[in-house]
């Protein structure tokens, strides 16, 4: 557990750093004013973070002998076949189609405009 803890502590730590250009450990949510002025490799860095979050959740899951997380497990199968660039992309345009919601989470934007979507197909 405590490694599991700090390995996902680490992983937000550094996608902090990185959209917030920050030098101390500060809690930081990634909203689309940070998404939008951030550089494409940066957002796909912070999808990698997340998706190895869903990755962590699901191992120590296992490995526990629980049900997977419900919501990673959603997550996986909405982003299954797409690449980074289409997941970025479809953050951005949702970003640019609301100008007056850049302060939703990225991930409420991935969960109202992906992985909420495809749950109801």
């Amino acid at each position: 557990m405590r490694t599991l803890s700090k390995c996902a502590s680490a992983v937000a730590l550094v996608v902090g750093l990185c959209f917030a250009g920050v030098t101390h450990a500060q809690h930081v949510v990634v909203d689309g004013n940070m998404w939008l002025k951030s550089s494409q490799e940066v957002r796909k860095v912070f999808l990698v973070g997340a998706g190895n979050m869903v990755a962590l959740e699901k191992a120590y899951a296992q490995k526990k002998g629980t049900p997977p997380p419900t919501v990673g497990t959603m997550a996986a199968k909405a982003v299954e076949g797409m690449t980074l660039d289409d997941v970025s992309n479809r953050i951005t345009q949702w970003y640019q189609a609301h100008p007056d919601r850049t302060d939703v989470p990225v991930m409420g934007v991935l969960w109202m405009d992906i992985i909420k979507p495809a749950s109801t197909k």
